[in-house]
This record gives C-alpha cells, structure tokens and sequence, in this order.
C-alpha cells in the first residue's frame, strides 16, 4: 500500500499519530509511506519518522516538496490552507509519483481505527479519485458556491488515486485550469480545486466508515441524513449507524472551534482514538494543546464547543441547511 502525507513543522505530532495508527492496524500490508515535508527541521522529520520503528512492513521516504510546487505557486498564487500548500500536490501527482499505479492520500488529522486493505483494494473502474461525502460545507458559514449544489461534494482528508486514471483522464491539467481561472478565490483551497476539475463521472463514492467527520456532531449527522434527496444523494439513518458500527477512519475536521483531539478542550467521544496512538509517539509526554482564550470571540468559541451532540446543534444545522434551498436546485456542473 502506498500511503501520501503533506506536513510541515507545526503538524509533524498529528501526521505521526496518523501513520501509527495505520500501522498497528495493517500489519498484514507492506505499507510505503511517502512523507511530503514543507520546511521541516531534520531533527523533526526523524521524531516523525520514529513511530515506523517497532514495524517490519514499513517503509517511510520523505520528498521536499517545492520543486513541484514552486511552479505552481508561480503561475498561480494559489491560496494555502493554514500556512501550507503541500496538498496542491495533487496538480502534479503524476509527475511526482510516475511508477505508481495507486496512492491513498490521508490529511494528518485522520485516524485509523482498522484495517485498510479493502480501501486499498477498491475497484475504482475508469474513476481517478476514490472520496467521501464532505459534510463539512452543510455546516459552514461560507460556502464554495460553485459547489454547494453539485450533487456530490467530495471530502479531500481521504482520497485513494488511481494514477494510471489520473493520466488518462488528465487530472493535472483539469487542476491547473482550474488554478487559472479560480487562483485565490477557492474558499476550501485544494479541495475545492479537485470538487470542480472531476466531474462525478470520475470520482468513486465513497461510504462514511473510510472518512468520517468526527467534528460534526452526532445530532448534526443524522439531521444530514434526513435532507437526503435523490437529486443530491448523502446517507440514510441506516447507513450513518452501519458506518458508526465498523468505522476505519476518523477525520478530525473543524478549525474555527476547538474541534481537534489535541486541544485540551475537545468534546467528541471520538477523542480517545487520537489519545490511544499518541501515546504509542515521541510526543507521549507533552501536555495537550490549551485552546486560547485571549479575547471573548476567543471564549465564545470554547464554550460553544461543549454544545457538542445536543439537540439544538442539529436543529441548527437544519435549519441553516433549508435556509439554503439544499437539495432544491441541484445541478450538474457542466464539464468542461
């Protein structure tokens, strides 16, 4: 299995709580783990790479990153995403990775909790990108507009490549035109580029268990699953507890709130899978982050955290989403 990972200083303790968790959960794989490292120390990179140490099946290469986006962040500014833009990688996955036949790509802030092999193993037919359901821009207060109403709006933490798809299909090219005509315009950035250069054609859905959002609340998620329309597919009350039941990777998306398992303040029930494999990296012994509280915009958000799970929060939810005609006027965007 051939694993993808973009960091830079500030994230190296989340990546490596990440790969440990994929390796004590995929023994049975010979994992190839390619290390994306955006100015990071050395010092730092072996600290990271440490966690593949108690592991026979692993192997973890770190790439700098910048002669391939260097040209890219010439020609077209594009915008990071917190001070990074190793994920623009993927205008030119082919080109970095030209033997590969596949690559998963995980966001540093994704957790495994079992076995990948059946991910890996995929039959994505003539598709270039495997990805789930993004839940996250149901919630959001500002919203790519150019996607809210497409009828699937994939996630970018976890995306499985099919390399020899991506070539046919051009995918470096449809992501560069996209940067041309977009550049810094693109609320969610990398993603947001993907979401307009594939058409669903040629993504392969996938269902929650492989990326779900551990920073959207329980109540929030089954308030998703009632707006399920056939005009624009999310999941069933069903399929929301058969994911819950076997899930394989958490994301801990959210960035506005202290939505990160790091943060002292963090409520999700789902923390404890994060606490689990830090345990098992160099940064065992390091105190959890504390959220700041310097002004009261700064308190507001923390105490608004602990609404976590309630009622109210998924009320919320639905109304902002019927507030926004979510389901209503879904078009296809036209390929181009």
């Amino acid at each position: 299995m051939n694993l993808l990972y973009g960091t830079n200083a500030g994230y190296c303790e989340q990546t490596a709580v990440s790969m440990r968790s994929v390796f004590e959960n995929n023994r049975d794989l010979e994992i190839q783990v390619f290390l994306l490292c955006e100015q990071v120390p050395a010092e730092l990179r072996r600290k990271m790479c440490s966690v593949a140490d108690d592991f026979d099946n692993v192997q973890v290469t770190c790439l700098n990153p910048q002669p391939f986006l260097e040209p890219l962040e010439k020609a077209f500014q594009m915008r990071n995403w917190r001070g990074s833009s190793v994920q623009y990688i993927y205008a030119c996955i082919c080109d970095a990775f030209p033997r590969l036949d596949r690559i998963l790509w995980l966001d540093g802030d994704v957790v495994c909790c079992g076995s990948l092999r059946e991910l890996w193993e995929t039959d994505m037919g003539d598709t270039c990108v495997a990805a789930g359901l993004d839940c996250t821009p149901f919630l959001a207060l500002q919203v790519d507009k150019p996607f809210y109403n497409t009828p699937f709006y994939f996630n970018a933490g976890v995306l499985l490549f099919d390399l020899n798809n991506c070539y046919r299909h051009e995918l470096q090219q449809r992501c560069r035109n996209v940067l041309r005509g977009f550049g810094k315009k693109l609320a969610y950035c990398d993603q947001s580029m993907l979401n307009l250069a594939l058409p669903p054609r040629l993504v392969h859905r996938l269902d929650l268990r492989w990326n779900y959002p551990a920073g959207v609340s329980r109540a929030a998620m089954q308030c998703v699953s009632l707006r399920d329309t056939p005009e624009k597919r999310t999941f069933s009350a069903v399929q929301l507890n058969d994911a819950l039941s076997d899930l394989r990777l958490i994301h801990y998306i959210g960035g506005s709130l202290p939505t990160k398992p790091w943060f002292a303040e963090y409520r999700s029930p789902l923390r404890v899978d994060y606490i689990k494999y830090r345990a098992h990296t160099p940064w065992r012994e390091e105190p959890l982050r504390t959220w700041p509280r310097k002004d009261w915009k700064e308190a507001f958000v923390t105490d608004f955290s602990k609404t976590w799970d309630t009622p109210g929060m998924g009320a919320l939810v639905s109304l902002y989403q019927k507030l926004h005609g979510w389901g209503s006027s879904v078009q296809n965007l036209p390929e181009k």
